[in-house]
């Protein structure tokens, strides 16, 4: 167990052990284990073509070094592991370093800022205007990923992609409301707008890249693939906020923290507010299993439907792996710290 004296207390050394220790073994997913053969190569594109090539001008070297060690294409290799090529793994990767980088920048900015983002960088995604319209820092990344996208997978698959990623900005606005007011949401309003912020479901919009199947829209809509889209984000999520506590101290997001939300609303210790996340996550773990299970009869599309499913649950092993194993990003210094980014102007 882990014990913590308030909500405001930073974690030491040894606490953080505790946490991996806690995400190890109090966080158990039955799910394969696995990593892409790719996942080197992917690392050094992103180090030299993107970090220190594309992105070079947004952060200083020392940041830029941070993002290194965040190791996003070695998690791209285990988040889509079975994708069978490097072209399909770099747009791929491409996004999960666009994901990081567009995170940290925002989760700093006002509303109105995020708003401008969200809607540049949807119209981008979608294709209705070019990088140099945006005005947006990641305008460019947005761009070539739309284009390496459409390659393969059709421009209709890549609109619900956007749309998923307007749903991303939409939680990420409400986060920031919340966190400027200094207040805490109610546990259902958190895990609500995180359902949106956490941005899984976008990614689990890619699982047709990787896969080369792209399912019929009324697949996408039926209830229990909706309702296994948002247990994939709420089982992370859990996880996550165990995982990014001494994170969220250091830069004051503790009011969208679940452990602080708890802690907050019900006067739980740290150590019962975790508990309580460990309760509600497994909790969450055993609908998605249950319903991986007993699905419903899709026809010819039963068997793509349960390869999309799978991949689900390599999402989730896979964040778990590589967030013990391979990046430094929940680290003591290893995040940008608020003055280290980019201003949006």
């Amino acid at each position: 167990m882990i014990i913590f004296k308030d909500t405001k207390s930073i974690i030491t050394k040894s606490q953080i052990m505790n946490i991996k220790n806690i995400l190890e073994n109090r966080f158990i997913y039955p799910f394969p284990d696995k990593i892409s053969p790719f996942g080197k190569a992917l690392q050094e594109i992103a180090n030299t073509q993107w970090i220190d090539g594309e992105l070079k001008d947004l952060l200083p070297l020392a940041t830029r070094e941070k993002y290194k060690h965040t190791n996003t294409g070695i998690m791209s290799a285990r988040w889509w592991p079975t994708t069978p090529t490097l072209d399909r793994m770099i747009p791929l990767s491409r996004f999960m370093l666009w994901a990081m980088y567009n995170d940290d920048m925002y989760e700093v900015a006002t509303p109105n800022e995020i708003h401008f983002a969200q809607e540049r960088s949807i119209a981008v995604l979608k294709g209705k205007i070019s990088p140099e319209q945006a005005q947006i820092p990641l305008a460019y990344q947005l761009a070539a990923i739309r284009e390496d996208f459409l390659k393969f997978i059709p421009s209709e698959s890549i609109n619900r992609f956007a749309d998923s990623l307007n749903e991303y900005f939409d939680g990420l606005e409400m986060e920031v409301l919340y966190q400027q007011n200094g207040t805490f949401p109610s546990v259902g309003n958190l895990i609500s707008i995180r359902v949106r912020s956490l941005m899984v479901c976008a990614f689990v919009d890619t699982i047709e890249i990787q896969t080369g199947i792209t399912l019929p829209d009324r697949i996408y809509k039926h209830p229990v693939i909706k309702r296994l889209y948002h247990l994939s984000s709420s089982i992370i999520i859990y996880f996550n906020d165990v995982q990014s506590l001494h994170k969220d101290e250091v830069s004051g997001r503790l009011y969208f923290n679940l452990l602080g939300v708890l802690q907050h609303h019900y006067q739980l210790s740290k150590e019962e507010a975790l508990e309580e996340t460990i309760r509600m996550h497994n909790e969450d773990l055993e609908e998605f299993l249950l319903l991986k299970s007993t699905l419903p009869d899709f026809g010819e599309w039963q068997e793509a439907v349960i390869e999309i499913i799978e991949c689900m649950g390599m999402f989730i092993k896979g964040w778990q792996t590589t967030s013990l194993l391979e990046t430094k990003r929940y680290n003591n210094n290893g995040f940008p710290q608020i003055e280290e980014l980019p201003k949006i102007e």
